[in-house]
């Protein structure tokens, strides 16, 4: 199974934050392939620019590879995969719906603690 983290994963993987449950960390123990998107280190610049969240976003970038996964970059068809992501009722989140986009694009099941993005189909797995 190839699996695409969603940016709360990405940060608990990387800080061993008590929120990954340990059921979530043998799901991607185990998997095949395992991305962070660039969409990820997007949303962590915004969010560390507005003082929202407190980060290195050069020791996440390095650590991203350091600890096997791989980076997933925004393509042209992640692009337009996106105008097919409906946005649902109390959720606007652009970065999430991205995330949703690569996921159907690339076919790499979405890994989430968002209950809400459950919404999307079956390539999300809400943990």
């Amino acid at each position: 199974m190839k699996l695409l983290l969603d940016s709360h994963y990405a940060f608990w993987w990387q800080t061993g934050d008590a929120r990954l449950t340990r059921r979530a960390q043998r799901f991607i123990e185990s998997a095949d392939a395992v991305a962070v998107s660039h969409v990820t280190l997007w949303e962590f610049t915004i969010k560390a620019g507005l003082g929202r969240i407190q980060i290195d976003l050069l020791v996440f970038a390095a650590q991203v590879e350091a600890m096997g996964f791989e980076w997933l970059p925004i393509g042209v068809d992640h692009i337009l995969a996106l105008r097919h992501v409906e946005v649902i009722e109390g959720h606007r989140d652009p970065f999430d719906r991205m995330l949703v986009a690569q996921s159907r694009a690339t076919l790499r099941t979405l890994i989430t603690a968002d209950a809400t993005l459950a919404r999307y189909g079956e390539l999300v797995t809400v943990m």
